[in-house]
């Protein structure tokens, strides 16, 4: 182990055991991406209870089913392009940024049926649809690429994926967030502590929880690798 890295040398592992460690990998990914999902949405409820205001359980329920969806298909649409290590940053990125429209989307629709289902009222949205798929498309290409280089260097510093995902963050979820009040200001709305919170939440804490997400897989991953290098060096 030198600078930070950890350098895996000899002992590939069969295609066969290399598609189920992709499996396993991807596997971890979705069940911590539903875990950051609840994550996100319980500090935003949080914010909303210390602010002063209660939502009714119908609107939890389908904001809840909303952040869950998003984060599952995001993180995972991430995680699967920076798992395989021969992915380029360039693809990863690429990839992340086609897949951040349909997160969009998706999640879109998962609200809307849950909030069908429980009777929920609908809450309008300050951006478009079509515009916060290409702010999050551009947001997430760039936590892709950076990710991934990352990972192809074998990087297992903590440090540098939260800051990856905090500059992401704050640079990118920052300016969705200045804009979205600034759109909402724009129309006649008076967004207060508790929206501008919930914002802060959704656009900049989240990329880096993203981002905990793909380390602690990688994390894992090098372990499990390890450990099966060290069993395979014993004699017999």
């Amino acid at each position: 182990m030198t600078d930070g890295r950890i350098e895996v040398a000899d002992g590939e592992p069969a295609d066969g055991e290399q598609a189920g460690a992709l499996v396993r990998r991807i596997a971890l990914i979705a069940l911590l991406s539903i875990l950051l999902g609840f994550a996100i949405q319980g500090l935003i409820l949080l914010s909303k209870l210390a602010g002063g205001i209660t939502p009714a359980t119908s609107t939890i329920i389908a904001d809840l089913t909303h952040g869950v969806s998003w984060s599952l298909l995001i993180c995972v649409g991430v995680g699967i392009v920076t798992a395989v290590s021969k992915a380029k940053p360039l693809v990863a990125g690429l990839v992340s940024l086609l897949v951040a429209p349909l997160a969009v989307a998706f999640a879109k629709s998962s609200q809307k049926v849950m909030a069908g289902l429980v009777s929920a009222a609908e809450q309008e949205p300050v951006l478009s649809l079509s515009a916060i798929s290409v702010l999050r498309a551009v947001e997430y290409g760039v936590l892709g690429w950076l990710l991934a280089r990352l990972v192809q260097k074998s990087e297992v510093r903590a440090t540098r994926y939260f800051g990856s995902g905090g500059l992401v963050g704050v640079v990118f979820g920052g300016a969705i967030a200045f804009f979205t009040y600034q759109v909402a200001v724009s129309k006649g709305l008076s967004p207060g502590a508790v929206q501008i919170a919930s914002s802060i939440i959704n656009e900049v804490i989240f990329p880096i929880g993203c981002a905990a997400v793909i380390y602690s897989s990688q994390l894992v991953g090098r372990s499990a690798r390890l450990i099966e290098q060290a069993n395979a060096a014993k004699p017999a």
